[in-house]
């Protein structure tokens, strides 16, 4: 990181920490069904969203069809609903769905990390921490962190970062671990690269992430740059179950990989 970089990002980090957020622990909500509070924070996880990324003053406001990942929290997350569990979210951007899930899991604490500084909430449940996985450094001070809040393993994980191939496997590598038994391990848009060229990273010999795990889930060894023969036994080991779901859209695959 050169000097420029070094004096961007402190500005950010100043601009974040003095700049006001919502207070989630204020806001009342009557909304229970995840899709319903996908949809009113503006998260493509849910079925109907405000697009964010339109700065047209004229058609920002448009509804676009989100993923439709909705169903599929529901089922596999009302086990935990009620339960005082720890969740992870890999990637939060400005936080929807970190808002989402802090209304939803009402006695859950929440981690998220992201490698920006628009993350707009605030609450004593959520705690948000910047961090680029790519960045050893960073890791490592995130680690610290859980340390001192003593939550070094979590009941559920959600990848939804970069969605580019490299970093999708080695935050798996990463993170499965720190699952605890029973949790889930959940993997958002891993399809994404095969759609977009920029978040592809493969080399002419990688084999689809879609192909990696059904290979984990039948515990059949292969050759990968990102997963080493290590966590593949591991995984061979400590994965009750495998299930790819579709979404809504053509690019809306999602995995919820169970821990024994």
């Amino acid at each position: 990181m050169n000097l420029k970089e070094i004096i961007l990002k402190f500005y950010k980090k100043l601009i974040f920490n003095f700049k006001k957020k919502i207070n989630l622990d204020l806001k009342k909500i009557d909304l229970i069904l995840l899709n319903e509070l996908f949809n009113y924070f503006g998260t493509d996880k849910g079925t109907a969203v405000k697009n964010p990324y339109n700065k047209d003053i004229n058609t920002s406001e448009k509804i676009l069809i989100g993923h439709g990942y909705a169903k599929f929290y529901e089922s596999y997350f009302h086990p935990f609903k009620d339960k005082e569990i720890r969740l992870l979210e890999i990637g939060t951007w400005k936080g929807a769905s970190v808002a989402s899930f802090y209304h939803y899991f009402k006695k859950g604490i929440i981690f998220c990390i992201d490698r920006n500084y628009k993350f707009q909430f605030y609450s004593k449940r959520v705690n948000f921490f910047y961090c680029d996985t790519r960045n050893n450094k960073d890791i490592i001070k995130f680690e610290n962190f859980l340390t001192n809040k003593n939550s070094k393993f979590f009941d559920i994980i959600i990848d939804d970062g970069s969605h580019i191939y490299s970093d999708i496997l080695s935050n798996f590598q990463r993170f499965f671990k720190k699952i605890n038994s029973g949790g889930l391990y959940v993997i958002e848009d891993f399809n994404h690269y095969k759609y977009y060229p920029h978040l592809d990273d493969s080399s002419n010999d990688s084999l689809d992430i879609d192909v990696l795990l059904k290979l984990l889930k039948n515990k059949k060894n292969f050759e990968s740059h990102n997963l080493s023969k290590d966590f593949q036994n591991f995984c061979f080991n400590n994965i009750e179950e495998i299930i790819i779901e579709k979404g809504l859209q053509i690019d809306s695959y999602i995995a919820f990989i169970k821990k024994k």
